[in-house]
């Protein structure tokens, strides 16, 4: 019986023992301040991260070199971008300054892998939306193409990031063995079980289609005055893939194609504020900001019209756009230090793949 008595409160000790060592991992000291925080090494990791990006598309590479990131293309769409008539005042800021304003806009619906080769639809994946807004040219900060006069905002379908800063994502990209990479210290309180977990909820099963899946930022950005993360979601609830759909590695572009052949699609384009009294850092994309601490606002509605998307010519032009979060108006500005990262890596990629391809920007990008 004592010897029962010694096993149970071992195993309840040992209990504790793992439940506060996870509780440890699942919490993030990360500081929160409405300022941005730079790093010492900021230059040299966006520079590591520019070289890295652009190996993971020479590794890729085929007899065409894609994307980094999010390779593979479902479709490219032509969008109306149009802002609520009723939003706040301090929050008519940049593109939302005039209400009732509607911008024509190409949307870009992805999977998230870097190997466009081995690239299947019915794979757990994350998947991208990224949005580009013609002719947004008041107020613009330095952009990739210089001449673009887009407002570009890029997403994917996960609340966070899996990284919480740079150091953390270059080491990632470098690592041969990815899942190892989160437990690569030797002391295991600096292991990151948070951000691993954060990965196997980003490899999640397909929808639908790419027009029923809610998209994020993950990262932070402008508001005129305010920070903000900002979001989409479908306008009606989402219907369930079959079985028999995945058996198609193309089957989310083709069942798009049906949808968009019948009838229009719509999401509504939200955006969070972000309150210095709660929990809610702008340098650690791995930190969720709660809705339950800053209930997300709608300030426009995008609709997509019945259309045809998937003739070559159009594939093909929306293949030689380029999409970064740097595009755009200094009233959307990226914060943060994997968004100001992101502006070195994504000039790199689209310059590589432009070279490697022999294609330039589209010199036009109205319809």
């Amino acid at each position: 019986m004592r010897v029962l008595k010694i096993s149970a409160l071992f195993l309840l000790l040992l209990l504790f023992l793992l439940s506060a060592f996870l509780a440890f991992h699942l919490y993030s000291n990360a500081p929160v301040t409405s300022t941005e925080i730079f790093r010492d090494d900021e230059d040299e990791q966006a520079q590591r991260a520019a070289n890295n990006f652009v190996n993971v598309i020479k590794e890729t590479t085929t007899s065409y070199a894609a994307r980094g990131a999010h390779a593979k293309s479902h479709a490219c769409v032509k969008a109306y971008f149009n802002i609520s008539n009723t939003i706040e005042k301090d929050l008519q800021q940049g593109v939302f300054r005039t209400p009732g304003k509607v911008f024509k806009s190409w949307i870009r619906f992805s999977n998230g892998a870097s190997n466009l080769a081995k690239s299947q639809d019915g794979k757990n994946d994350s998947r991208g939306m990224a949005i580009k807004l013609i002719n947004a040219k008041e107020g613009r900060i330095n952009s990739i193409a210089e001449s673009s006069h887009t407002q570009d905002f890029l997403m994917h379908n996960n609340p966070v990031f899996f990284s919480g800063n740079i150091e953390d994502y270059n080491q990632l990209v470098e690592s041969d063995n990815k899942i190892l990479s989160f437990f690569s210290s030797k002391n295991p309180f600096n292991w990151r079980i948070r951000e691993l977990g954060h990965v196997l909820d980003t490899l999640s099963p397909p929808p639908y289609s790419p027009l029923w899946d809610d998209y994020f930022s993950n990262t932070a950005y402008k508001l005129g005055p305010h920070n903000i993360k900002f979001s989409t979601l479908p306008c009606t609830s989402s219907p369930k893939p079959t079985e028999e759909m995945h058996a198609d590695e193309n089957f989310l572009s083709h069942t798009m194609a049906k949808e968009l052949s019948d009838s229009e699609a719509c999401f509504t384009f939200q955006v969070q504020l972000q309150d210095v009294n709660k929990y809610m850092p702008i340098e650690n994309p791995s930190i969720e900001w709660r809705e339950t601490d800053s209930p997300f606002i709608t300030l426009a509605t995008i609709s997509i019209p019945q259309q045809s998307f998937d003739s070559v010519e159009q594939q093909q032009f929306c293949e030689n756009m380029s999409f970064s979060p740097w595009n755009g108006l200094a009233a959307h500005r990226p914060i943060g230090e994997l968004n100001r990262i992101r502006k070195m890596v994504y000039a790199a990629s689209s310059r590589y793949r432009h070279m490697k391809n022999k294609t330039e920007e589209p010199t036009s990008l109205d319809w």
